[in-house]
């Protein structure tokens, strides 16, 4: 696990080897893309908690931690800044809040940083799906036996550059969301090529010209890295574990869509990687298996395939995620 997440850790890296000119110098040459992403929950997956409306609305919160005995409380410091103070025998601790990773889809988890320097992901999440506060998601597996453990889990290096890495742009500078450059790399050379009188190389990573496989690593980075086809024992184990179905780019290798499709399914055939995920369509589906002789026909139904297919899972409270291993669902799953 160690070597996974150092490899994890180096490929976030990637992204501070060049220039930056942020998502906003994008806009002269690509409005349209740039107006939707900009708008859209990878670019609010990284905000100021003070400027989150879900967390603003439901302050002051109190809450009982019964596994830590402490008494949580979310409300805005005196410098108008949001924190995290936890009581417990009469003793209190306040945790200035940073960030809030999460667009809301889901959830939005605060982070925040002690006076000694120490970042602390909050105990306290809000949770879209019932619009309240409650545990954040693996709180009661981490001990609270100080008054600063019951904040929450207490963060390394690695562990906050891990999380920063899939919530913004530059893990080792945050101040936004997911922006054009998380995927496209850092812009300033394509704009100086670009601009220049017999423009050669464009200098930027086009995702488009990927192989489906290597579309998957790349939104894999944040959404389950996925494991090489002759990685059996990784296979086998992420097929054995439904808490995998919160990793799509895990799942989808494990499919014959994916993997038996003429052209490769990419992530972006039912997905707009700059707009927010849609309401499920046929037509990705219908598109292979009504024209391929190859590719068997459903005998339920024509229409609806993902509600079957790809059904959803709740493998953490109150979360469901739509299990990306395509295929004909059990009964006995």
């Amino acid at each position: 696990m160690r070597l996974l997440a150092a490899l994890f850790i180096a490929r976030l890296l990637w992204c501070d080897t060049g220039e930056y000119a942020g998502a906003r110098a994008c806009a002269g040459c690509h409005a349209e893309i740039y107006q939707k992403q900009v708008v859209s929950n990878h670019a609010r997956s990284l905000r100021r908690p003070d400027e989150v409306p879900e967390l603003i609305a439901n302050l002051p919160v109190q809450f009982q931690d019964r596994s830590s005995g402490a008494v949580l409380v979310i409300s805005k410091a005196a410098d108008a800044h949001m924190e995290l103070v936890t009581n417990r025998d009469k003793s209190e601790e306040h945790l200035p809040l940073l960030w809030a990773l999460g667009s809301g889809a889901k959830g939005i988890t605060p982070i925040g940083r002690t006076s000694a320097g120490q970042y602390i992901e909050s105990r306290l999440s809000w949770y879209s799906a019932n619009r309240t506060f409650d545990l954040t998601t693996g709180a009661t597996t981490h001990d609270a036996h100080t008054l600063t453990e019951s904040l929450g889990r207490m963060l390394t290096s690695a562990q906050t550059l891990e999380c920063l890495g899939c919530h913004t742009t530059r893990p080792a500078q945050p101040d936004s969301g997911i922006g054009c450059e998380r995927c496209h790399g850092p812009g300033i050379e394509h704009i100086r090529a670009m601009q220049s009188s017999k423009p050669g190389d464009r200098n930027i990573i086009q995702p488009r010209s990927f192989s489906a496989f290597r579309m998957a690593e790349l939104c894999g980075d944040c959404h389950g890295h996925p494991p090489q086809d002759n990685d059996f024992a990784r296979l086998r184990q992420i097929e054995r574990t439904p808490g995998t179905s919160r990793f799509p780019s895990q799942r989808l290798v494990l499919s014959r869509c994916f993997n038996e499709s003429a052209y490769g399914l990419k992530c972006t055939l039912c997905h707009d990687p700059h707009g927010n995920v849609a309401p499920a369509e046929d037509r990705p589906c219908v598109g292979c298996h009504a024209k391929d002789a190859s590719a068997a026909v459903c005998p339920k139904a024509r229409s609806a395939c993902v509600s079957c297919h790809m059904p959803k899972r709740q493998v953490m409270a109150h979360s469901l995620f739509t299990d990306h291993w395509i295929r004909i669902v059990s009964d006995r799953e």
